[in-house]
């Protein structure tokens, strides 16, 4: 279970998020949607420790998730970013990233490693499906699954079966996290949190 308690989360500076609480169970699909791309990202950042809030806490399970403590969590965590080439890079890293403590700094696109890696080139739907369903197959030990816009790239029928996919892994009593605002998806959670409507 991943829940987020009473958060505030700014971005240099700016306030997107304030006062946001919520809890992720496991054997369920929540969802997490915005119309700024940015709040979402930002939120993502937060549950995965690359950010600290600024007020409030998020937590694992009932242990605190810090940025000191967060590459420990990574580890139960499967991630599908909305830029699958950075999928990619995860799953077979580049001889530059080759070692690197935390596999997810290329997710981070923070880390400085992620200023080595060639940007690889635009990959088709059935390459996107392919990544994200490999992922999901390789998450065995992961407990919790998120993903950002993960049908953002794909045909209507790879959409659905993606869909399926992450329906099976809450089946499998796996905390599914989804950030996005795709009707599609909100209409297959279990949960919706609409950051449009906490409160400023």
């Amino acid at each position: 279970m991943l829940e987020v308690k009473d958060a505030t989360i700014s971005v240099s500076g700016s306030i997107l998020i304030q006062n946001l609480s919520l809890i992720a169970p496991d054997g369920e699909i929540t969802c997490i949607a915005a119309d700024d791309a940015t709040a979402l990202s930002a939120f993502l950042r937060v549950v995965m420790g690359f950010q600290s809030a600024d007020d409030g806490f998020v937590s694992i399970d009932g242990e605190l998730l810090t940025v000191s403590s967060a590459p420990a969590f990574r580890r139960i965590m499967c991630c599908l970013p909305k830029n699958i080439n950075l999928l990619r890079n995860q799953l077979y890293p580049p001889e530059a990233i080759v070692g690197e403590e935390d596999g997810y700094g290329v997710w981070n696109q923070v880390l400085p490693t992620a200023a080595h890696i060639d940007e690889p080139a635009e990959l088709s739907a059935e390459e996107v499906f392919c990544l994200a369903s490999e992922a999901i197959a390789k998450a065995t030990d992961k407990s919790i699954i998120i993903a950002e816009e993960p049908t953002a790239h794909l045909s209507t029928e790879l959409a659905l079966q993606l869909l399926q996919l992450l329906r099976d892994q809450a089946t499998q009593g796996k905390c599914v996290l989804i950030a996005s605002s795709n009707p599609q998806l909100k209409s297959c959670a279990n949960n919706v949190i609409n950051l449009n409507q906490i409160n400023l």
